[in-house]
């Protein structure tokens, strides 16, 4: 079954499960999203320690590192690429 991110409560979820939906390197889980605004790439990544961080790279910018980042921000960067994210839950689903 998959959990689709409709409301904030159900984020917690998601990130409990970010395994089931990213790809693995040998070294990190990772989940690359297209993003609209701006055009480009924002990349959510978990090390086995369960630690996260981010990359973007767009139209604007590009990181030149991963952005390591704490709970409360993630929340809110997946709160506002929900439509991104649910996108790449429900290819996974298939």
């Amino acid at each position: 079954m998959i959990t689709l991110i409709r409301r904030k409560k159900e984020i917690s979820g998601f990130l409990t499960n970010f395994q089931s939906y990213a790809d693995w390197d040998g070294g990190k889980y990772y989940l690359s999203l297209n993003t609209d605004n701006p055009k480009g790439t924002l990349t959510l990544i978990k090390y086995p320690d369960g630690k996260f961080t981010y990359h973007r790279k767009n139209e604007s910018y590009w990181d030149i590192k991963e952005i390591r980042v704490d709970n409360d921000i993630l929340m809110e960067i997946i709160w506002g690429f929900r439509k991104a994210i649910n996108e790449c839950i429900r290819k996974k689903a298939v």
